[in-house]
């Protein structure tokens, strides 16, 4: 069985704009470098769960709405919970 790779997709570059934002002004608003937020905002960097929070209080976003596993990251998730826990109705 191969390695599960979550890939993080985030909403960070378009909730920025729309709050009407530079990529400047927001690392200053999470204590974060300009390059940081480039890096996020391009999919190179996946952030700790701590400046994901930060950015979605910044943005005021919610955190599932700013950030979310890849449709494939998720199915494989779905799947290998099916292999390992039983159905909630059946109990």
């Amino acid at each position: 069985m191969g390695r599960l790779k979550p890939e993080l997709t985030n909403r960070v570059a378009l909730e920025r704009m729309a709050a009407g934002l530079t990529q400047e002004q927001l690392a200053e608003s999470v204590a974060v470098s300009r390059q940081t937020i480039v890096a996020i905002e391009g999919g190179d960097y996946s952030p700790s769960t701590v400046l994901a929070l930060r950015l979605s209080v910044v943005l005021e976003v919610p955190f599932d709405q700013l950030f979310a596993l890849s449709n494939g990251a998720y199915s494989e998730l779905a799947r290998r919970r099916q292999r390992i826990v039983p159905a909630r109705g059946g109990r």
